[in-house]
């Protein structure tokens, strides 16, 4: 238990540092500054990158396992970019109260699926798992969605 907290600790200050780090601006095409959208959804891949990586070096994963954990890795990126690109639909000015509200529904019901999505993807890595690298696993998954409880319900049903 005091490894897995270690873990997650180290997992949330390397994903600050990537916060901090990726201060930088990214590549604006042409001679153009980057947007304020294009800003958060660069600093949302570092911090994602850098909390995905902590994960993976946590649980040390065999060559079996690494195999396994592509499938994962992709649906919980896919995720996050469907999640930034909601958020910022539903923060837009121009919006109606009512249509911001549509927004979110929309926004938390993608969530839904796309939470789906993930625990689907990562049943094969979680089977191979020992019983300690599986709490490291729902400890350490929880830090990657905004759905926290329902991530470490959904992969705890799939033992």
């Amino acid at each position: 238990m005091k490894r897995a907290l270690l873990a997650m600790l180290a997992a949330v200050a390397l994903s600050a540092s990537a916060v901090a780090q990726s201060d930088q601006q990214p590549p604006a095409q042409g001679d153009q500054q980057p947007t304020h959208e294009e800003k958060v959804q660069h600093w949302a891949e570092a911090a994602l990158d850098t909390q995905l990586k902590g994960m993976k070096a946590a649980l040390g994963l065999t060559a079996d396992q690494q195999a396994d954990w592509g499938a994962f890795e992709s649906a919980v990126r896919d995720a996050a970019k469907a999640r930034v690109l909601a958020l910022q639909k539903e923060q837009r000015g121009n919006l109606s109260p009512m249509d911001r509200n549509l927004a979110k529904a929309d926004r938390i019901a993608q969530g839904q699926a796309n939470l789906g999505k993930i625990v689907e993807a990562a049943k094969p890595l979680y089977a191979s798992l020992d019983a300690t690298h599986k709490r490291k696993f729902i400890a350490l998954g929880r830090t990657l969605v905004p759905e926290r409880g329902q991530f470490a319900k959904a992969v705890r049903r799939l033992q």
